[in-house]
């Protein structure tokens, strides 16, 4: 059997290993999730790194620390990064703050009193949105001034990076060119621009309702939720008549639809042709996170206005690049009608970010191929496990006939699945061997406890446990992202898991 190298990674230790730009963490026991969330003891300062938006990696902790000695910042004043002055304007324009601002070597930094008013709402922005330094440019500036003798090998792409990664996802996504295709700093930057810049647009028709359809990934909720003047959740993407009735209801007054295809982590699929029809009817446009189901598999760009992908995920494939993508349809009627500046928004990819990626995506569709092929297999293993209590997959009997319209052909399977258990997962999750931590979309599997991670606030209290319930969410799920590992290893290791329970 071969034996995967990423198995056995220490807490707190990088995913993948050895790699100071790796965006996933080792959390091997739900007690090390806990431990993570709570930050008990500082806890998170003994980690290697994190999932980038929500983790201060220690390169940013040395960027801040030669600024607060260079500028004399005190050390009571919080001290935020950014990688271009458009990005430090933007959030400083955003909150109404105190801030002093700072420059040297390309990052900008804004210090404020953590005491202030509005700083959670500041830091949960940030998070949110994705306007941050991610580590390649910390890395750049901390070699330039001497800090850190020397800068990762990595292999990259030099020569036109950008236009690289525009004609691959030109080709996925069948455009004739790469004229409506926009990069992002990340896939949360992508999703907030095209918020903004649609809500922007939306202001003279006094449509302000932003509609979440689908229980989606939670910083895309969040954004709808906080920053929109309405908002209205749609649980489940079956429910097209709740969707028809709240067309009816809030006529005029709807911005967008925003849906995923399919969902994180159930894997629900919704009938994009239709939901499509009935938005457009109404002239309301529809944007569609296809990060699961990926263009590679799908051809959903036809059935929205807005595609929306994070290239952090299959696209780069060894979780070591933050990127998104907005592609607009060409053909929508409301995109070739309202003007759409994303520009005011957008966080550009760093050049080294720009150039790693370049070169993985160019195994993006092998990738992908790959990966369904293991997928569709693990699928059926846990089907027949009695020890698990449902299979969130593609083409289970809830997902397949809505997937399978948009399928670019047979057996398209998307590279993630879920499963349910009736009982707390701690046993089978702490005695998996395998990769675990946040992100997905990877060559190696990679598993993720998902609301112990994404909605920790909730399932730690009775109110927030009560109404997961009262939205049929079972908390107790495993997400799994599935790799390219020889299938009978993978399935060797969870038989092994799932006989612990």
């Amino acid at each position: 059997m071969t034996i995967n190298p990423y198995r056995n990674i220490a807490c707190g230790k990088s995913i993948p290993p050895n790699n100071v730009h790796a965006i996933s963490v080792s959390l091997p026991t739900i007690q090390d999730v806990c431990s993570y969330e709570e930050n008990k003891n500082n806890w998170r300062s003994c980690m290697e790194t994190g999932y980038p938006r929500f983790f201060c990696h220690p390169y940013e902790i040395k960027v801040v620390a030669f600024f607060r000695s260079h500028f004399s910042i005190s050390d009571e004043k919080y001290v935020f990064l950014f990688p271009s002055k458009h990005a430090c304007q933007l959030v400083k324009r955003t909150f109404a703050i105190e801030f002093e601002e700072f420059e040297l070597g390309g990052i900008f930094a804004l210090s404020t009193d953590s005491n202030c008013s509005n700083f959670k709402n500041l830091c949960e922005f940030i998070q949110h949105t994705g306007y941050k330094v991610f580590s390649r440019q910390l890395e750049n500036f901390l070699f330039q001034h001497q800090i850190i003798p020397q800068i990762q090998a990595e292999e990259l792409l030099i020569e036109a990076p950008e236009n690289h990664i525009k004609i691959e996802l030109q080709k996925q996504f069948d455009l004739p060119d790469h004229r409506n295709i926009e990069l992002f700093s990340s896939g949360m930057n992508a999703i907030y621009s095209l918020f903004s810049a649609i809500k922007k647009s939306q202001e003279s028709n006094k449509a302000s309702v932003f509609v979440q359809y689908g229980w989606l990934y939670t910083d895309t909720i969040d954004i709808l939720r906080k920053y929109s003047k309405g908002y209205y959740e749609i649980i489940s993407v079956y429910k097209e008549s709740e969707l028809e009735k709240v067309v009816k209801e809030y006529k005029g007054k709807i911005a967008a639809v925003f849906t995923e295809t399919p969902t994180n982590p159930s894997l629900h699929t919704p009938d994009l042709p239709l939901i499509h029809s009935i938005l457009k009817a109404q002239n309301i446009p529809l944007v569609v996170d296809g990060t699961i189901g990926s263009c590679v598999n799908l051809n959903y760009l036809p059935y929205c206005d807005f595609a929306v992908e994070s290239l952090t995920k299959f696209a780069s494939g060894m979780a070591d690049v933050m990127a998104g993508t907005v592609v607009s349809n060409p053909n929508s009627k409301w995109v070739q009608n309202n003007e759409i500046n994303l520009t005011s928004y957008q966080d550009k990819l760093y050049t080294k970010d720009l150039q790693r990626l370049a070169i993985q995506i160019g195994n993006f569709e092998q990738r992908v191929r790959a990966i369904r092929n293991n997928a569709f297999q693990l699928a059926q293993f846990f089907e027949s496990h009695p020890a698990i209590n449902k299979v969130n997959w593609s083409h289970n009997e809830y997902n397949k006939q809505n997937y399978s319209k948009l399928e670019k052909e047979k057996s398209s399977y998307s590279g993630l699945i879920s499963i349910e258990f009736d009982h707390p997962i701690q046993k089978f999750y702490d005695t998996l061997d395998l990769p675990k931590g946040p992100s997905l979309g990877t060559e190696f599997t990679l598993v993720m406890p998902y609301f112990y991670l994404a909605h920790y606030e909730e399932i730690n209290c009775s109110d927030g446990r009560r109404l997961l319930k009262e939205k049929n969410i079972n908390w107790e799920l495993v997400r799994i992202s599935v790799g390219t590992e020889p299938i009978e290893e993978l399935i060797t290791v969870f038989e092994k898991a799932l006989k612990a329970i």
